[in-house]
C-alpha cells in the first residue's frame, strides 16, 4: 500500500490485511487516550523544562518528571530556561475541558503534548544549566540574536530554532494569513531536503544515511515540530523506496507518516498543527497529480489549499483572512528560493567571516522586499472569512473529491463520496 500507485491483482487480501492493522491501531489509540494515569495530589520532585512559551500575561511550560509530564503556568520574571534540570514542588489537577463547543480545550491541547496532569507550581527553581541539544539550541539563538540584523535575526530564529518573538511580524502574517511561512513546517523540511539532496555528490545508502541525518538535526534543532516530523517520515519513506529500488507515492506517503504520528500519540488529532498539516498535506498529494499544466498547478492549488484549511484557522482564531488566498499562490512558491538564500546569506555574519556586511544588507533587503509584498497584499485584501456551515462544506467536498480522484476514482463517484463524507461530517458534528 506504501508503494503503488494503484490497485492491482491481489488486492483484496492486502485491503483486509490493511483493515486489520488499522482496526488494531485504533483499539490501541483508544486505549492510550483513555487511561488514567494514577499521582499524587502534590508532587515534589525533579524534572527537566522541556518547552517554555511566553504568553501575554504568563508563561506556559511542559516539565519532564519521572511521574510523567507536567504543564504549567508562571508569572512573573522568573522563568527557567529550557531544557534545564529544576527542582519542582506542587499541587496537580486534571485539565479543564472545553465550556462550549469551539472553544479552547485544555486538555486536548496539553495531552496532544504528552502531558498527563496540570501543576499548580508553589516552587520551582532551576538547578542544572541546559543540556545536549537544548544547549545548542540555546547557544545557536544567541548567535543569532547578536550576529544578525533585526530582521534577517527575527526570521532565523522563527526557521531554525522555532522562536516567534517578534510581535510586528507575527502579527504582520497573522494579518495576511501567512503565518505557516513562520512555523517551521513541511515546507521547511522539503526545502531543507531538497538543498541537501541537490548539495550531496554521495549515491545509494551514503546518500540516504547522510540526507536523514540532516533533516533530523534540523529538527532536532527546531524543537521536534509535528509537521516538520511529519514530513520528516514522509521524507524517510521516499528515500527508503529511491534506495530499495521501489516506487513512491507522496500521498500514501503522508498517509503513512500521519498514521504512525497518531499511533505514538493519538491526543495529537486535536492539535491544530497537526491538523493543518496533516490536511495540508494530504490535499496537496492528492491534487498536484490531477493539474497537468504547470502554471494551472500553481494557481489553482494554493487557491483550493486555502479553503481546505480555512475553516480549520476561522474555527480556532475567529476568521481566516481572504489575503491568504491571494498571496499564497505567490508567497509559497516564492518561499522556496527566499527561505534558502536567506539562510545562505547569515552563514557569513553568523561566522563573522569575510563579506559578512554585504551578506547581511542583501538578507535584509529580500526580508524587507518581502514584508513590503505582504503588507501591501494584506492591506488590499482586507477581509476574512468567519466560520459557517458553507466554508465547511466547501473544505469537506474539496478534499475528498481531491481525495477520491487521487485514489483513482471517476469524477462521478468523486462527487459521491465527496458528498456522502460531507454528510457523515455534517452528523458527527450535529452528535
Amino acid at each position: 500500500m506504501l508503494c503503488t500507485r494503484e490497485a492491482r491483482r491481489g488486492f483484496f487480501p492486502v485491503f483486509l490485511t490493511v483493515m486489520l492493522i488499522s482496526s488494531l491501531a485504533c483499539g490501541y489509540s483508544l486505549y492510550l487516550m483513555n487511561r488514567k494515569a494514577v499521582l499524587p495530589g502534590s508532587v515534589e520532585t525533579r524534572g527537566s523544562v522541556l518547552s517554555v512559551r511566553r504568553r501575554r500575561y504568563d508563561s506556559a511550560l511542559l516539565i519532564g518528571t519521572s511521574y510523567g509530564r507536567f504543564a504549567g503556568y508562571l508569572r512573573g520574571n522568573y522563568l527557567p530556561r529550557e531544557g534545564s534540570g529544576v527542582y519542582l514542588r506542587g499541587a496537580l489537577f486534571d485539565f479543564k475541558r472545553a465550556k462550549k463547543n469551539g472553544g479552547f480545550d485544555e486538555e486536548r491541547y496539553w495531552h496532544s503534548r504528552g502531558a498527563v496532569k496540570k501543576i499548580v507550581l508553589f516552587e520551582i527553581r532551576e538547578i542544572s544549566p541546559p543540556k545536549r541539544i537544548a544547549r545548542w539550541r540555546a547557544a545557536l539563538a544567541e548567535l543569532i540574536d547578536e550576529r544578525l540584523a533585526p530582521l534577517t535575526s527575527a526570521y532565523m530564529a522563527a526557521f531554525t530554532v522555532g522562536r516567534r518573538d517578534d510581535a510586528a511580524i507575527e502579527e504582520l502574517h497573522k494579518r495576511a494569513g501567512t503565518s505557516h511561512l513562520l512555523a517551521v513546517s513541511g515546507l521547511h523540511v522539503w526545502i531543507i531536503a531538497g538543498l541537501i539532496l541537490s548539495l550531496l555528490p554521495l549515491r545509494g545508502m551514503l546518500r540516504f544515511a547522510a540526507a536523514s541525518a540532516s533533516i533530523w538535526l534540523y529538527l532536532l534543532v527546531s524543537g521536534l515540530p509535528v509537521g516538520g516530523v511529519r514530513s520528516a517520515l514522509m521524507i524517510q519513506i521516499m528515500l527508503l523506496s529511491a534506495v530499495v529500488g521501489r516506487p513512491s507515492s507522496a500521498f500514501n506517503n503522508v498517509s503513512a507518516a500521519s498514521a504512525l504520528l497518531l499511533l505514538a500519540n493519538p491526543w495529537s488529532f486535536y492539535a491544530l498543527g497537526w491538523r493543518l498539516s496533516v490536511a495540508g498535506a494530504l490535499f496537496v498529494s492528492a491534487s498536484v497529480p490531477l493539474f497537468r499544466s504547470s502554471l494551472c498547478r500553481a494557481v489553482c492549488v494554493p487557491v483550493l489549499l486555502w479553503f481546505v484549511t480555512a475553516p480549520f484557522i476561522a474555527s480556532a482564531f475567529g476568521e481566516a483572512p481572504l489575503a491568504g488566498l491571494a498571496l499564497n499562490a505567490a508567497l509559497v512558491p516564492a518561499f522556496g528560493v527566499i527561505f534558502p538564500l536567506v539562510l545562505i546569506l547569515s552563514i557569513p555574519p553568523l561566522f563573522e567571516l569575510p563579506g559578512a556586511w554585504i551578506a547581511s544588507a542583501a538578507s535584509e533587503s529580500i526580508l524587507e522586499a518581502l514584508q513590503n509584498f505582504i503588507d501591501a497584499g494584506a492591506s488590499l485584501f482586507s477581509g476574512a472569512a468567519l466560520f459557517n456551515p458553507a466554508l465547511f462544506s466547501a473544505s469537506v467536498v474539496i478534499f475528498s473529491a481531491a481525495c477520491a480522484l487521487r485514489c483513482s476514482s471517476g469524477l462521478q463517484r468523486a462527487l459521491l463520496l465527496s458528498v456522502f463524507f460531507l454528510l457523515f461530517m455534517l452528523y458527527s458534528a450535529a452528535m
